[in-house]
């Protein structure tokens, strides 16, 4: 009897890691590959920073984390006009500034700028492509 029941659980429990299995999979499949903006650098003033993205191939739905400790820098994900003029005034979409940001990619050309006066000008900003 007792054997009967310990089958039963052990089904049980290959079902729920089954389950459990599916949904982080889906998960991922939803959010897609996590991209550190400047790798190791992270979201910071150099050069490098705006070509970061140049040599790679994201989707739809990859996610961007922009890692800064400055407490000055923030994130504006702007449109195409605010990331030619540099400025985020009538061109913003969102504001993130908490440090480390999680930003899912749409369809399309995503534009970000750092959003403080002149380090855009610097080259703190990219723009990326998701098919």
């Amino acid at each position: 009897m007792s054997g009967t029941r310990v089958g039963a659980q052990s089904r049980a429990m290959v079902i729920i890691f089954g389950l459990l299995c599916l949904l982080l999979q889906s998960e991922e499949a939803r959010h897609g590959t996590e991209y550190v903006v400047g790798d190791d650098k992270g979201w910071d003033l150099y050069p490098e920073v705006s070509n970061w993205g140049k040599d790679k191939h994201f989707k739809v739905g990859d996610v961007l984390v922009f890692k800064y400790s400055n407490p000055l820098f923030s994130v504006a994900a702007v449109d195409a006009k605010g990331y030619q003029s540099c400025s985020a005034k009538g061109h913003l979409k969102k504001l993130y500034n908490s440090g480390h940001d999680h930003v899912v990619l749409k369809k399309g050309q995503n534009y970000f700028i750092c959003n403080v006066i002149d380090y855009c000008g610097y080259g703190m900003r990219i723009a990326v492509h998701a098919e």
